[in-house]
């Protein structure tokens, strides 16, 4: 069986800041992408860094690689086992049985959907989380129809907002708490595109068989809509470690340990877990 010293999953920032701090280790970095830096290619907007859109600041962390590091894209990985194996799929090679030394889990984070929330109704063509439009849009270049919804306002909510806004889309915001959720950054575009916020409220239905046509809020209000983002929050990507517990051969980073709402905090942890697994793998020899 094919051993390696460290198995990487994930290829955002924490797993590429993992991989260069485990330096000299014989690692393996696993994506499902096509390409290195996650979600951070998606992100067009400035913000990064030395104010860097996303994409440049993947492109500067993917520099320097490590000669010892492989990486592996296009490839899921379908279980890890107590016995420190793990089962890849990938269209290079097909299925692949890799057995390691550390584990570090960079696998990110996953977006709350329409499907998640208690409204009534379908789930028609024009409803996405807020993540997906945002890859559509910045990857494929597909442009929504408006007039257009966004349930909730934090910081993913307020970058899609000012998005469609300059796009020239009519653009409405529900939040359920007191106030707008977001950095003060982000909130700027408040002020500088006719975006209606209204707080206190959320969605209670969505209208529309084949394709949505607007929705009513919990307080009454109908907004139609061609195109409704949910933007309400991310849960932790941890289903392939659940069985596991916690053995001191796993090491988490990232947004799949916790959400953060800076990269630079993300990058910081996955430094410190290709510092610890390699502790440990020093340690053992």
């Amino acid at each position: 069986m094919e051993h390696v010293d460290i198995l990487i999953i994930g290829g955002g920032a924490a797993g590429i800041s993992a991989a260069k701090a485990a330096a000299g280790a014989k690692v393996l970095l696993v994506d499902r992408k096509p390409s290195l830096g996650g979600v951070l290619l998606q992100c067009i907007h400035h913000g990064f860094g030395k104010n860097k859109s996303g994409i440049q600041y993947a492109e500067e962390l993917t520099q320097d690689l490590p000669e010892t590091l492989e990486v592996a894209l296009n490839t899921t990985v379908l279980s890890v086992s107590g016995n420190k194996t793990a089962i890849l799929s990938g269209k290079a090679y097909g299925k692949r049985e890799v057995a390691f030394s550390q584990l570090i889990l960079a696998a990110g984070c996953r977006e709350i959907p329409a499907g998640a929330l208690p409204i009534a109704g379908t789930r028609p063509k024009g409803v996405y989380t807020a993540g997906q439009m945002q890859e559509q849009m910045n990857l494929h270049g597909v442009l929504p129809t408006g007039p257009a919804v966004i349930l909730g306002s934090g910081d993913l909510g307020l970058i899609m907002a000012k998005q469609l806004a300059q796009a020239g889309l009519q653009v409405t915001m529900v939040e359920q708490g007191r106030y707008c959720g977001g950095m003060l950054r982000n909130q700027r575009c408040l002020e500088e595109y006719p975006i209606r916020l209204i707080c206190s409220d959320t969605i209670a239905q969505i209208h529309g068989e084949k394709a949505i046509r607007g929705c009513t809020t919990r307080n009454g209000a109908y907004l139609p809509c061609s195109t409704l983002l949910i933007a309400v929050g991310l849960r932790p990507e941890r289903e392939l470690i659940e069985d596991l517990g916690y053995p001191q051969w796993l090491h988490l980073c990232g947004n799949c340990n916790a959400v953060h709402p800076m990269v630079e905090a993300v990058v910081q942890e996955g430094k410190q877990a290709g510092a610890a697994a390699m502790k440990n793998i020093r340690g053992s020899l």
